[in-house]
């Protein structure tokens, strides 16, 4: 078991010696591709998915949302006013 054991790692030895390693330069070439292709890739699918995103608006005739302008403070408390008859529905009696 233990010669075994010696030959494996012998082989891993000398298969670990037949490996070339890219370059400084490979390596920043490679990545630097990597990072273009990437970005390229990102805008392409950002452009699809914003013509599928407009097609299925049209489609559909519903508006794409539009930003205008931020909302208010007074905007976000719209509709979470409670009125008075509601509270008392909650309160339970004993």
């Amino acid at each position: 078991m233990v010669i075994e054991m010696k030959e494996f790692f012998g082989n891993i030895k000398q298969e670990l010696k037949k490996i070339t390693w890219p370059t400084d330069k490979e390596m920043k070439s490679s990545s630097a591709q990597v990072f273009v292709f990437m970005v390229i890739l990102t805008l392409f699918f950002a452009g699809v998915d914003a013509l599928i995103y407009t097609g299925v608006s049209v489609a559909t005739r519903t508006p794409a949302p539009i930003v205008t302008e931020l909302e208010t403070a007074d905007d976000d408390d719209a509709g979470t006013e409670v009125d008075d008859a509601d509270a008392s529905d909650d309160e339970v009696e004993d």
